[in-house]
């Protein structure tokens, strides 16, 4: 039964949290969020000198999604790619003095707002429910299919570790019993020399 919990809330992801950042400094907050998902936040500040960066962190690229300053409410949306999965949003405090700010992010269908819908369908409080559902299930379907990739991924990864591990093993047990039987010989070359054989 928390099996079944725990994978239905895996398609929504909703955080809030109040936290404070000294004079200049950066503070980033990472989340893994699934492919094609919506993705609504917002911050705000007790003062509009700060900065909001959102990006995908890569090797290559920085790839910067949002960035923007001066606002003491800045409300941010997008819908996640394809690729990418780790998202970043930075927080850079540019005042003098110590603030605080408050952060909301909101996934999946939390994210969606069915008022427009139940107005623009004029659906019923129980439609607009089997809507969200219906929703909460595609959303499932999608992030199981994302699981089973990575485990796929991961299953590959593995197997190819364990074989590198195997081979490295054979390769370091060859050369123990080279390095012996080059020790034997020389030893007994060593004993015939010195006559003690």
């Amino acid at each position: 039964m928390l099996f079944i919990i725990a994978f239905l809330l895996q398609g929504v992801f909703s955080v809030q949290f109040t936290f404070s950042l000294k004079s200049k400094e950066l503070k980033c907050f990472g989340e893994n969020i699934g492919q094609n998902s919506l993705v609504v936040g917002a911050i705000q500040g007790n003062s509009s000198e700060y900065s909001l960066k959102i990006h995908m962190p890569t090797k290559k690229v920085d790839n910067i999604l949002q960035y923007s300053h001066s606002l003491e409410l800045q409300k941010f949306s997008f819908t996640t790619n394809n690729t990418q999965l780790n998202y970043q949003f930075c927080i850079h405090n540019l005042a003098n003095i110590w603030m605080s700010y408050n952060f909301t992010l909101v996934t999946g269908m939390d994210a969606q707002d069915f008022s427009l819908l139940a107005q623009k369908e004029d659906l019923k409080p129980l439609e607009i429910h089997l809507k969200k559902l219906n929703g909460l299930v595609n959303a499932i379907e999608l992030d199981q299919k994302e699981i089973e990739e990575r485990q796929s991924n991961r299953f590959s990864d593995v197997s190819k570790i364990s074989y590198k591990i195997i081979l490295f093993s054979v390769i370091t047990l060859l050369l123990m019993v080279l390095t012996n039987f080059v020790q034997a010989r020389k030893l007994k070359q060593f004993f015939k020399y010195k006559k003690l054989i």
